[in-house]
């Protein structure tokens, strides 16, 4: 065993792993948690990847490191990747909030934790205490020793054993096993007493409070619950979910709630950042881990440091917001869900909820609308506390589903909304998507096209590379508008302009051979047979040459034979283009009386 795989093993011991926090006590509960093999524990580095959230503080020419932690994890998230290694290897001195292999701290700590004279809660609390205490499988005489705010700090701090989560499992044991191999001083940011105060209650009214407040919340599972998100987003690297913790963590319904939550974080920075200033002060780089909620809010870690005088740049840790676009083969949605769905498996939490939206695209373009909505609706559930992008893709989606289900005007407010939520985010691609939705839903085909030329305004003037490629669809939009109005000569010009974008933009075959079938479809328009043959000669060449079909070139070929006074000619296109159509099973399957008259005419 090597010396850094011994060190773990006691840091995981000190820290409470086998013994610290009270023991299991009933025949149904899971098997106590045995310290793990060297085996394990070597498996478990050499398989670590970057977890949690890290930031450069940079200052007199020296850099530090803000790291936040999570304080209970899974062996396979206890040691850091390689982005937080090397930024510890960097540093001279790990600061913690407290040193706990240190031998004086851990017996401070036990001194002040011990239960005090007059500290019993009312029987009916103390009743309900017992009895989570069983549910979580500790044995209440250890609890007893403990003052009441620890029995309650403790029974939360087990409940995420039955998630797999262990208060040994966390990262700091591991960093303070890494320091003090390399020989590098370990240094708190605060003292135990100063610890012990912000645990402890002000008042005995406050803590009666408490302690009704945290059994409810063990009792109905919200606390198990919120403790799982948390360490979930931790080792995910989601910060932008944890920036918004307030938002939805329903943890500051009342002041007292909110009072103990400054008390808990706000109020203990100024002291933490005076220390980790005065450690860089020094003379020496600084990698600092504190607990992750501390690098979050308008008074936390990062914006005091900033305060101080510090370049502060947080390093993202998280996966990249996956390129929804690139994941997208609009035909075959299905292909499409399941490349969305694998994605879901690194996904940090707006980045799900943005591919769940589009789960819920290809749903709605299969015409499957109730699995689209109730995929909607579960996206809508968890919207508290995320960013505009999934939000303005849930209207977006909810409204593409409403319209293809042939009801615009419950799409179109969702799009007006969608529209300006993306224009004040400056989501420049979802902002023209919208304004290119609310055009597709007005009956009036000036307003139509009004619309549609705000959106093309809106790309054309972009500086997202993505969003200025919507100029080929909304000029092929804005041409089909103009057909429809029978500005035919106007229609083609935007069908042909449109086509020259695809080529340029190096669309896909498939797209750039749908804007050479629009342009042949306007010479049609325009009685232009003869030249709108050759085009549709061509792409049924290409399609045939590649193995591929599309039941709208050969039902164009034969319009335009019809047109001609060519019908038996026509006649066998048509049931090419019968059969071929009718077994589309997306929102582009043509309507019952269109495929009628097909069959009708291959006859």
């Amino acid at each position: 065993m090597d010396r850094l795989t011994a060190r773990l093993r006691r840091a995981l011991a000190a820290l409470g792993f086998a013994t610290g926090l009270p023991a299991f006590a009933q025949d149904d509960c899971p098997p106590p948690p045995a310290p793990p093999t060297a085996q394990a524990l070597a498996e478990a580095r050499q398989a670590a990847r970057d977890r949690g959230f890290l930031w450069k503080l940079e200052k007199d020419g020296r850099t530090s490191w803000l790291y936040g932690t999570v304080h209970v994890a899974r062996l396979e998230w206890a040691f850091p990747g390689p982005r937080v290694a090397l930024a510890l290897t960097q540093s001279q001195v790990l600061a913690v909030e407290l040193d706990l292999l240190d031998p004086e701290t851990q017996r401070r700590l036990a001194a002040g934790s011990a239960a005090r004279p007059g500290d019993a809660l009312p029987a009916p609390l103390q009743q309900r205490l017992e009895r989570r205490a069983r549910a979580e499988c500790a044995v209440a005489e250890q609890l007893a020793a403990l003052r009441p705010e620890l029995q309650l700090a403790t029974l939360t701090m087990l409940a995420g054993r039955r998630q797999g989560l262990e208060p040994g499992y966390g990262i700091d044991a591991s960093l303070s096993a890494l320091a003090r191999r390399d020989g590098k001083p370990v240094a708190a940011l605060e003292t135990v007493d100063e610890q012990l105060r912000t645990i402890a209650a002000a008042s005995r009214t406050e803590l009666l409070e408490l302690a009704r407040h945290t059994l409810d919340e063990l009792d109905s599972g919200r606390a198990q619950k919120m403790l799982g998100q948390v360490v979930q987003l931790w080792a995910r690297g989601d910060h932008a979910r944890l920036a918004r913790y307030a938002e939805w963590c329903e943890c500051q319904r009342t002041p007292a709630e909110a009072a103990a939550m400054r008390r808990l974080l706000d109020d203990r920075h100024p002291a933490m950042a005076a220390r980790l200033d005065s450690l860089h002060r020094g003379g020496r780089s600084v990698f600092a881990a504190v607990g992750s909620l501390h690098l979050t809010g308008a008074r936390s870690l990062p914006v005091l440091m900033a305060h101080r005088g510090y370049r502060v740049e947080r390093i993202p840790l998280e996966p990249a917001m996956p390129d929804i676009l690139a994941l997208w083969d609009f035909d075959d949605p299905s292909a499409s869900e399941a490349r969305f769905r694998a994605a879901l498996a690194e996904a940090t939490h707006d980045a799900a909820l943005s591919l769940r939206t589009q789960i819920a695209r290809t749903q709605g373009l299969r015409r499957q609308f109730g699995e689209a909505h109730r995929e909607l609706d579960a996206v809508d559930a968890e919207l508290a506390g995320a960013g505009p992008e999934p939000r303005v893709r849930t209207l977006l989606e909810r409204g593409r589903t409403w319209r293809s289900a042939g009801e615009p005007a419950r799409a179109r407010p969702l799009f007006l909304q969608a529209e300006q939520l993306a224009r004040t985010a400056k989501l420049e691609f979802l902002h023209v998507d919208a304004l290119h939705m609310v055009a597709l839903v007005q009956h009036d085909p000036e307003e139509q096209m009004a619309w549609t030329r705000r959106a093309l305004e809106a790309a054309r003037s972009a500086a997202d590379p993505q969003a200025r490629r919507w100029e080929a669809s909304l000029t092929h939009n804005l041409g089909w508008a103009l057909h429809e109005a029978d500005r035919h000569d106007e229609a083609l010009q935007h069908f042909r302009a449109a086509l020259a974008a695809r080529e340029r933009d190096g669309a896909k075959p498939q797209r750039v051979r749908e804007a050479r079938w629009t342009v042949a479809r306007g010479l049609r328009a325009l009685a232009r047979h003869d030249e709108a043959l050759p085009l549709l000669r061509a792409l049924e060449a290409e399609l045939a040459a590649a193995g591929e079909s599309d039941g709208f070139v050969p039902e164009e070929i034969a319009e335009n034979l019809l047109a001609l006074g060519r019908a038996d000619e026509a006649r066998p296109f048509f049931a090419q283009a019968h059969a071929q159509l009718s077994q589309i099973n997306t929102v582009e399957r043509p309507d019952d009386a269109r495929l009628a008259r097909l069959l009708a005419l291959s006859r």
